[in-house]
């Protein structure tokens, strides 16, 4: 793992207040001491994470690889005992996931949010890397309207001697059926997942969100495509149902869907700063709220940033098949009770092949 241990990260950034949470660890606004400019670090500590490590060095390497406007970039990694400090561009406009929170897109947002998406895709599948976890809440947006994908703790490498991968990964809710059954899949997977996501961006939340997670794994091989329904432009259903075949030899590349009409007639990123300001005005509001109802009650916590009732679980299982995890989880692995919130369920799954 690429990282300074002999410089303190502390004495080169301020860290300021927490934004949210990765696939591992915490995440903070901070400013970069030496030139001021904002950044965001997200802090990690090794000792929890023991069983993650891999993974933070997977997520590192693919950052310190990519050189895209639609991805976040990476400045650095610092540890200072076990804590491991994360730097990356901040993004002050939220998640797309956030901008849902205070109202619902309309298609004009929607077509111009996953045309930069696509483009971030075709530069990670032209680099030969999978991002395996496409979804609304890993789409993050500047406070002047650029979108870039986010959060690689399960992105992976395609490999010139591998054309294909067969590791059981992502977030149940988008996961391609070929990557369910562990067969070999490669880029047409995030594919399947943008179609996903293209779903949770028009109706607030992905297809299935009202089951449990380890249920959603079984239906997704076996059910039909979920479909966009309701009254959207036939251009809008047609992107989707591409993005959703099943055979991911039949659906187009990113490089393909960005030719779609749909995606062509997309506007400029600046129309995307009214949903910021709409999502701005909409966590202001619900902070003052807040802190009547902190003020009114002693006894009542203040609920504070909308970061905090996200956080995911993460759950890791290695071991021999997939089916095998799945037989025993809906009785061993309940979520925790009253999330009340699709999205705070994110697993990841590795499983061995040496016993298969």
């Amino acid at each position: 793992m690429a990282f300074s241990e002999k410089v303190d990260p502390e004495l080169i950034f301020t860290k300021q207040e927490k934004i949210g949470k990765g696939s591992f660890g915490e995440v903070f606004k901070g400013v970069d001491n030496r030139t001021q400019q904002v950044v965001a670090i997200k802090i990690i500590d090794l000792e929890e994470a023991e069983d993650e490590i891999e993974d933070i060095q997977q997520e590192i390497m693919v950052l310190s690889q990519c050189d895209s406007p639609y991805v976040t970039k990476y400045y650095g990694s610092y540890l200072k005992g076990t804590k491991l400090w994360i730097i990356m561009e901040y993004l002050g406009g939220g998640s797309a996931l956030d901008l849902m929170k205070a109202g619902s897109f309309e298609e004009m947002h929607i077509a111009v949010i996953l045309r930069e998406v696509l483009r971030g895709l075709d530069y990670l599948h032209s680099e030969r890397k999978l991002h395996r976890d496409i979804k609304a809440a890993n789409v993050l947006l500047s406070e002047m309207g650029d979108v870039k994908l986010a959060d690689f703790g399960v992105a992976g490498q395609l490999t010139n001697t591998t054309s294909k991968r067969n590791t059981f990964v992502g977030t149940p809710f988008w996961m391609a059926p070929e990557v369910i059954k562990q067969s070999c899949y490669d880029s047409k997977a995030d594919i399947w997942s943008l179609g996903i996501t293209a779903i949770e961006l028009a109706k607030g939340e992905p297809p299935n969100s009202e089951l449990h997670p380890m249920r959603v794994l079984f239906l997704i091989p076996k059910n039909n495509p979920p479909q966009l329904t309701g009254s959207y432009s036939k251009p809008f259903k047609e992107f989707v149902e591409a993005c959703l075949n099943k055979d991911p030899d039949n659906r187009p590349t990113a490089k393909e869907l960005l030719k779609f009409q749909f995606i062509r007639k997309a506007k400029k990123n600046s129309y995307l700063m009214d949903l910021i300001d709409r999502y701005k005005k909409w966590k202001s509001q619900r902070s003052e709220e807040s802190e009547t109802e902190s003020e009114n009650s002693d006894s009542e916590e203040c609920r504070g940033g909308d970061g905090e009732a996200d956080e995911p679980w993460i759950m890791t299982v290695r071991g021999g098949a997939a089916a095998r995890a799945l037989q025993t989880s809906d009785d061993k692995r309940r979520p925790p009770p009253d999330t009340g919130n699709y999205n705070t369920y994110t697993f990841k799954y590795q499983f061995s092949l040496i016993d298969r």
